[in-house]
């Protein structure tokens, strides 16, 4: 934007360099030209900085909906990267069971297939199928113990309750 500036500040020079009377009806138009540019130039200086200032705060509530959506629904996404052009994917672990699925590149539409996906770096390590599918087994066994949990605690409510009725 200082080069929009700079050059436009360049063509006023160049005009009042060239002692072009504004009585003239060429001397009024070359000048009111001059002043729209300069005019221009600020706007679109304003804008650009509007733009950044726009960017930054986007990018700042995508990292809090992130951090809401880990909190609210988990960690069930990975990162891939797309094996055509190279742009980390994000993929719902439940996709993954599937190896039927085939996810879509947002960056070159092309079509990711299982067997061509490459595990982004997460942390020290790679993320491994395996891995991602033990976790999602250890999560079922912790809700299904739960379950179990809940079931066995009604069962003993509805076995109290129809003691307290015998009684």
């Amino acid at each position: 934007m200082d080069d929009l500036k700079s050059r436009a500040a360049y063509v006023e020079g160049l005009v009042e360099g060239l002692d072009i009377s504004a009585d003239t009806k060429e001397g009024k138009a070359i000048k009111a030209l001059v002043e729209v540019i300069k005019e221009m130039a600020e706007a679109i200086e304003d804008l650009a900085d509007e733009q950044e200032s726009l960017e930054e705060y986007l990018d700042a509530v995508d990292e809090d909906l992130s951090d809401l959506e880990s909190e609210v629904y988990g960690d069930e996404f990975v990162e891939v990267e797309c094996p055509h052009c190279g742009e980390l994917v994000e993929v719902d672990l439940d996709a993954l069971s599937d190896e039927d699925v085939e996810v879509v590149c947002p960056e070159c539409g092309e079509r990711i297939r299982f067997e061509d996906i490459k595990w982004a770096e997460t942390g020290d390590e790679d993320v491994e199928v395996e891995e991602i599918e033990d976790e999602e087994d250890e999560m079922k066994d912790v809700d299904e113990d739960e379950d179990d949990e809940d079931e066995d605690e009604e069962e003993d409510d509805d076995e109290r309750g129809r003691s307290k009725g015998r009684r």
